[in-house]
């Protein structure tokens, strides 16, 4: 709160020399629809791509798209399976663990599933980045942010487009859409279809979708509009590998991951999205719009990855379960704006009711400890339900005629039930979370302003952390215990800005610090098998972020332009009491019989305060430059670069850091009256060999010694081609 108190006071006094006017004051934030985006007045460092944008970069998947912007960190699962990250919140985790990041498409909240989230890049009508604690806009979760993601809009005019893209290991793309209007009606229509055999070895994928919005003109102030998306996908291995296998360096003989598969596979995605938003405005300045959604996400996949051949060559070869889970979200909100010459205000109301049912059997039979599992006995069966009722608002107020003051407040009743179906047993827990956002901004002049803000985030622990005694069942994993005073996981951001343009260039700077305490794991590490150890979850650690975001682009109407997007991050843990570093006992491992000579144990326990947060790196920075040849024709070369990294919470293993250069390339001309263009690209021009999300939690390869050899990783794909055209009618 200091810098911000502090930097909201040097405003004040500054203001008496106050010249220049504000206009009128509007209120951009809004949890259904970004249609009000400006960012010249926003208090925070945001990011903002509109549709040419994502479009030009013909990229395969979101995650390429994102890690463009400075302090995102994206990366693709298989298909696309996201994971998001932004200031380097929740990277120090890997698998299951949400990250901290609020992800809104078309006002529907898409709830994470194993820490990554489903998104066609396809239909994507712009991006917007919300950097920062984002719980006074989007409550639980968002720790670090928000990515709110607006699909294709209707348009008042007749148009449609054809779009077909083949590319490296099989890829192919083929998007139709559709835009018609009359005088009272618009319709946007979209269908793709998408598939690739992969990079590594079963990491194949297709994904199938439908989408459209109807908007209706009421009158010439209201609107409504109805949104459907209907999907299906299949999504398989991530190919990811164990660095040494028996002496065998896995990177080098075997970097597409043959005859070993990730802990989860075989992925059939259904995805269902529907809405209704109506919005009216009023002569004086005002704005009313209220949605009600449902989005359903049902998935069954293989997982619990095994030796099954038996051999204890210790490479994972077949899964133990076929797990099925369906999600439903439904909910209702509701915003209120008003728009003024000193005062801007806007209250809103977010009513969710989400349920989700899991379950999972034996897909083998399988004997552990002198106990059998036949095919088909089921090991879990749950439903849990998330009910959340939210109020929040914000007020902008124009102190001078140079000096705005924001401030955001949001309150969550959030009420959780989980019920095992095997036993009847039931647990309840109820929470409620206050969250708020300050700032302010001064405007030089026109084209020069200067804006700082403290905003907040939270994570409520669950009820599977708060009751891991009474629900896990794996006797490999540690004997549980519960803990029902686990803390909310709280963020506090502190941010300094200026963001200005010349005649010659834009630009946008930030500095921050992001708290984040009571870091909610386990008190043996995260996914370390800790057989005959007592685990439990708690707050077991702070982690203070600090960093320094810079965005500068040249003005794309020239014959030569370019951007520079830099990310600075210092990630540290300020309190991290006691790690445990778990080794297997004498290397001997017998998964697939009844002995017992696989136990694990406690090689050492460290204070990890003032480690490096793993998989964070200090210096990133995106090069992008254009250069026409012709009028119709571009050239675009992009090179990102990324520093070291440690791959563990101990900081023992560290991972060299890589630059990857890509070339794009478009020419646009008439063909038989159509707009055309030809695209085609070469990512990672050099085939630069580089490690994707590297980690490291203990003896993974069972020989009794941490090093390197026991990092899991994924080898990038190296060199990949892309060529297609788009056709627009």
């Amino acid at each position: 709160m200091n810098i911000s108190h502090s930097l909201i006071a040097i405003l004040a006094i500054s203001t008496l020399q106050a010249t220049d006017n504000l206009g009128t004051i509007n209120i951009t934030s809004s949890t259904i629809d970004n249609k009000f985006n400006a960012k010249k007045l926003n208090v925070s460092n945001t990011a903002t791509l509109n549709t040419k944008e994502i479009e030009e970069m013909h990229q395969e998947n979101l995650a390429n798209i994102l890690n463009t912007i400075p302090g995102v960190t994206a990366r693709q699962n298989e298909g696309d399976s996201n994971k998001i990250h932004i200031r380097g919140i929740a990277t120090e985790m890997y698998m299951g663990e949400k990250p901290g990041v609020a992800i809104v498409i078309d006002g529907v909240p898409v709830q994470e599933r194993a820490g990554s989230v489903n998104i066609d890049s396809d239909n994507i009508a712009s991006i917007k980045v919300i950097k920062g604690g984002a719980s006074y806009l989007y409550g639980n979760d968002a720790l670090s942010g928000a990515v709110i993601i607006t699909t294709k809009r209707p348009k008042n005019k007749t148009e449609g487009s054809f779009t077909f893209e083949k590319g490296s290991d099989g890829y192919e793309k083929k998007v139709a859409n559709f835009r018609g209007a009359t005088d009272y009606l618009a319709l946007n229509l979209q269908a793709s279809q998408k598939e690739s055999d992969g990079y590594w070895e079963s990491s194949d994928y297709w994904a199938k979708s439908i989408n459209g919005k109807i908007q209706y003109y009421i009158d010439d102030t209201s609107d409504i509009t109805l949104g459907i998306d209907k999907s299906k996908r299949y999504e398989n291995d991530t190919g990811s590998i164990t660095h040494t296998v028996s002496g065998v360096n896995q990177v080098k003989k075997n970097p597409t991951s043959i005859g070993e598969v990730g802990y989860a596979t075989d992925y059939n995605i259904e995805l269902d999205k529907y809405f209704l938003t109506y919005s009216k405005d009023f002569m004086n300045g005002s704005n009313f719009m209220t949605q009600i959604y449902s989005y359903e996400d049902t998935t069954e996949n293989k997982n619990g990855a095994y030796d099954g051949i038996a051999n204890n060559d210790l490479l994972r070869d077949d899964h133990l379960y076929d797990s099925y889970a369906n999600t439903k979200q439904k909910g209702l909100k509701s915003e209120f704006r008003k728009n003024g010459d000193k005062i801007a205000s806007m209250f809103g109301i977010d009513l969710a009711r989400n349920d989700e049912e899991k379950n999972s059997e034996y897909r083998v039979d399988y004997t552990s400890r002198g106990t059998t599992h036949y095919i088909g006995e089921i090991t879990s069966d749950t439903d849990s339900k998330e009910k959340i009722n939210a109020a929040y608002g914000e007020l902008k107020f124009g102190v001078t005629d140079k000096l705005l003051l924001s401030s955001n407040i949001r309150v969550d009743r959030i009420a959780y039930d989980y019920t095992n179906n095997l036993t009847d047993t039931k647990w309840d827990k109820d929470f409620q979370e206050t969250s708020y956002k300050l700032g302010a901004t001064y405007k030089f002049n026109e084209n020069s302003i200067l804006y700082t803000n403290t905003s907040t985030g939270f994570r409520v622990p669950t009820l599977a952390q708060m009751y891991a005694g009474d629900m896990t069942t794996s006797t490999y994993s540690g004997t549980y215990s519960n803990n029902t005073d686990i803390k909310t996981e709280t963020t506090v951001n502190y941010e300094l800005g200026y963001r200005g343009k010349t005649d010659f260039i834009s630009y946008d700077i930030a500095v921050y610090q992001l708290n984040r305490d009571d870091v909610i794991g386990r008190s043996s590490g995260n996914y370390a098998s800790t057989k005959g150890v007592e685990v439990t979850y708690d707050n077991m650690a702070d982690i203070r972020n600090r960093g320094l975001e810079l965005s500068l682009n040249s003005d794309t109407k020239k014959t030569f332009s370019y951007s520079i997007n830099y990310t600075f991050l210092n990630s540290k843990y300020t309190r991290y009491d006691e790690y445990n570093l778990i080794l297997n006992e004498g290397g001997v491992v017998d998964q697939n019989s009844d002995g017992d000579t696989d136990d694990d144990y406690v090689a050492s326990t460290h204070d990890l305060k003032g480690n490096i947060t793993p998989r964070t790196s200090k210096h990133t920075i995106v090069l992008t430059t254009n250069y026409k040849i012709l009028d119709n024709l571009m050239v675009t070369a992009e090179i990102n670069y990324r520093s070291s990294q440690y791959a563990d919470e101990l900081n023992k293993i560290k991972i060299s850091g890589y630059s990857v250069t890509n070339l794009r390339t478009k020419y646009d001309l008439k063909i038989a009256g159509f707009q055309t263009q030809f695209f085609a690209q070469i990512d990672n021009l050099f085939d630069k060999q580089y490690y994707m999300m590297p980690r490291v939690t203990g003896d993974r390869n069972d020989d009794n010694i941490y090093d390197i050899g026991d990092m899991g990783l994924t080898v990038n794909p190296g060199r990949t081609y892309l060529a297609g055209l788009t056709v627009k009618f």
